[in-house]
């Protein structure tokens, strides 16, 4: 058996693995799933990281912005990927003014 016959038959047959990498389908949801289970935990581990980073500076001032800015955000996005939540806060907004839905 010579080297160009045995690389013909090599080229020839078939895999009888699964060349994907990867057969299923990539999605976020796990992600989500995961910040929707542990917001809290996230909120006060960020704003810990922020105040402990801003206090070592000196910087109270910018702690105070930056961590108020970076909690606005986080609940905002945990706001926006939860419809239920976003009613809540919608009628809650509105039941502020006087308008009852």
């Amino acid at each position: 058996m010579s080297l160009t016959s045995a690389v013909v038959d090599l080229a020839l047959t078939t895999p009888n693995v699964d060349v994907l990498a990867q057969s299923t389908e990539v999605s976020t949801g796990g992600l989500r799933a995961w910040i929707g289970d542990n917001i809290i935990f996230t909120i006060l581990l960020l704003g810990a990281c922020v105040i402990g980073i801003g206090g070592m500076r000196g910087n109270l001032s910018k702690v105070v912005t930056v961590g108020g800015l970076s909690l606005v955000g986080l609940a905002w996005f945990s706001i926006a990927q939860s419809e239920t939540a976003a009613t809540g806060v919608g009628n809650f907004l509105l039941g502020l003014i006087g308008i009852e839905v």
